[in-house]
């Protein structure tokens, strides 16, 4: 074996060996980026099935701003749902117990609140009037949220997820 021989050998090798490098290192990348999608997925569905449940079961929505919400759930219970964009977190808060966490690395929470009006022609929703009591005139809840979460402190790769939804309120009011 010669030096010319030796010297092709380990060059060949060295790029074979980083060729390998890269494809584990982004497989390994990959697999951990689709992890954090799923977990994040995962929390998302979580919250907005709590959400939903809820909302279709309450009595009215009593108060609202674009990151809040205050309802009479169907157990007569006072229920907040609070956005915090400072620590970018979603809680619900029933009556006057302790906040349960529901959305953590949320970037962006908005409620939007809607009328049916009486039409045999339509279903169509529209914004609740501001003349309109909430008590009366909810009967549609639209959220919108969207949350983020990074493989690490300095990943540039996040995973994103966006969840927006239409919940019309099932019950009536017996007010």
């Amino acid at each position: 074996m010669t030096i010319v021989e030796m010297v092709v050998a380990v060059a060949v090798f060295a790029v074979a060996s980083a060729a390998f490098a890269t494809l584990f290192s982004f497989s390994i990348m990959s697999s951990a980026s689709m992890v954090n999608y799923a977990t994040l997925d995962q929390e998302n569905r979580q919250a907005m099935d709590k959400l939903t449940r809820e909302i279709r079961e309450a009595w009215y929505v009593s108060g609202s701003a674009s990151n809040s919400l205050t309802l009479l759930n169907g157990l007569n219970q006072t229920v907040v749902y609070q956005f915090n964009s400072g620590n970018h977190t979603m809680t619900r808060k029933v009556d006057s117990g302790a906040p349960q966490m529901l959305l953590t690395n949320c970037l962006i929470l908005n409620f939007n609140l809607y009328q049916r009006n009486p039409s045999n022609n339509n279903l169509e929703i529209y914004p609740v009037g501001s003349t309109n009591t909430f008590q009366n005139a909810v009967k549609a809840v639209e959220l919108t949220w969207k949350t983020q979460k990074k493989l690490n402190p300095s990943s540039r790769i996040n995973s994103e997820n966006v969840q927006t939804a239409r919940i019309v309120i099932r019950k009536e009011s017996s007010n």
